[in-house]
């Protein structure tokens, strides 16, 4: 029998998020963001932008539904650093029109205060996310390797 880590409830809260992410629940995900959430994709190749709140998050997933068919943020570790977590994660998409596919390891670093999402910055090097301002070398996994 497999022992699982029991995530905290910052790491709950980046579990799910993914979920409702990954399955275009945005309602779900707005659900488990603070109304000033801050989501920035500045890191992005194609059009860096920071999304602001609620309505920017929804402008940031019809964004991904025109380009891509499909996208998904596959969380493969979850760390939690303090009341953030670094989702270590494997990104995967096909291009809408193109077919084309793409797979990487991204991460992104989630902040959670009292139970809700404050914001949430993109990495496209895992690297750069595990040392981004905040994080320290107390760092302890969330959740087994495998992911959540």
């Amino acid at each position: 029998m497999d022992t699982w880590l029991m995530p905290s409830e910052n790491a709950e809260v980046v579990r799910r998020a993914h979920q409702a992410l990954n399955s275009g629940d945005m309602d779900a995900l707005v659900a488990l963001c603070d109304k000033e959430f801050r989501l920035d994709m500045s890191d992005r190749v194609f059009n860096p932008e920071v999304y602001e709140g609620h309505d920017g998050i929804r402008r940031f997933y019809s964004e991904v539904r025109d380009v891509w068919e499909s996208y998904v943020w596959e969380p493969e570790q979850l760390i939690e650093a303090g009341p953030d977590v670094v989702a270590l994660l494997r990104s995967t998409g096909r291009g809408r029109g193109s077919g084309v596919e793409v797979e990487r390891e991204t991460a992104m670093v989630w902040s959670v205060r009292e139970g809700r999402a404050t914001r949430m910055r993109f990495f496209r090097h895992r690297d750069e996310a595990l040392r981004a301002p905040g994080l320290d070398d107390d760092r302890e996994p969330a959740s087994p390797t495998n992911g959540p």
